[in-house]
């Protein structure tokens, strides 16, 4: 009996309470963390809950809020501007993220044949874009569409004989200058991301499709795509994610009339331009919701293509 009673006294102290963990917690860790939950809570937490509260009233910033219920949810769903700029946005992330993806792919794929500087060099180049701040990128990229006088691609395009073009003045190429932009400025990171996916393959199943007789696109087709797809999937999350709350590149480089005009924009021009706040925080909670319901299906249908 004085062996068990001994055995479970031990067991007793060998137990990590709750008390005893705080104790032995580190004061310098405890701070840290305290300043992080404080952070996100203010950057964050509180200004999400505050925006599903406006959602439901009807504020202008003068007068004081009235409680709308679903009002400004069915007004969303039945407003030519917000089903407008719902499809810009659409449209905008399907192309984006297409062109980006097959050209990350076709750019990584001959890239991991390199070794040594000259890939590092490469990298570097396509990666430079990446790091550039974003104002820069627009004005270089106005610079070369339309300013000072026509645009650098306008003047290219006379020195050849070829007929100029309106570029961001026109209503059905603005939209593709800012898709062009946007994969010229972010192509780098999906480059590195796919390049470290194909790095990661190993290298013993090369070597065996290549004795089998597999050629190089054999080899990118049955071997190197299929253990790239958890990288491709990471990069159209992130991509989604990027696209829908994308808002400098359309607020700088906007087309004629509301061409390019997007939900990120949608929502400024009603929260800060018209004080339509309800409105405007019914518009971006219908944008986050957008948000969730893509990640959950990319990420789910991942997920289902891994049992199979």
């Amino acid at each position: 009996m004085s062996n068990q009673f001994a055995a479970s006294r031990s067991a007793v102290r060998g137990k990590d309470l709750p008390g005893r963990r705080w104790r032995k917690a580190s004061p310098l860790a405890l701070g840290v963390a305290l300043i992080l939950v404080l952070f996100y809570s203010i950057i964050f937490v509180i200004p999400f809950g505050v925006s599903i509260w406006l959602s439901f009233q009807n504020w202008d910033f003068i007068d004081n809020p009235v409680y709308v219920g679903l009002a400004n949810y069915g007004q969303a769903l039945a407003d030519p501007s917000f089903l407008h700029a719902l499809r810009v946005t659409v449209e905008f992330s399907v192309a984006e993220i297409f062109l980006a993806v097959v050209l990350a792919l076709l750019v990584a794929l001959p890239l991991s044949r390199l070794k040594g500087a000259p890939q590092q060099v490469l990298l570097l180049a396509y990666y430079l874009p990446v790091i550039m701040p974003v104002i820069v990128s627009i004005l270089l990229w106005e610079w070369l569409l339309y300013l000072p006088s026509g645009g650098v691609l306008n003047a290219l395009l006379q020195n050849l004989g070829l007929p100029t073009q309106p570029f961001l003045n026109s209503p059905t190429e603005a939209l593709w200058c800012i898709i062009v932009m946007v994969v010229w400025s972010y192509l780098g990171n999906s480059i590195v991301l796919s390049l470290a996916g194909i790095n990661d393959v190993p290298e013993s199943l090369l070597e065996a499709a290549r004795l089998d007789g597999a050629g190089f696109v054999q080899q990118c087709r049955f071997i190197i795509l299929p253990l790239l797809q958890p990288v491709l999937v990471y990069i159209v999350v992130t991509s989604v994610i990027g696209t829908v709350q994308m808002f400098e590149q359309f607020f700088l480089m906007s087309g004629p009339g509301n061409s390019t005009r997007n939900l990120a924009v949608y929502t400024y021009q009603l929260g800060f331009q018209s004080l339509n706040l309800g409105y405007g925080a019914a518009v971006s909670l219908i944008m986050f919701l957008m948000l969730l319901i893509a990640t959950v299906f990319q990420v789910r249908r991942f997920q289902q293509s891994l049992t199979y």
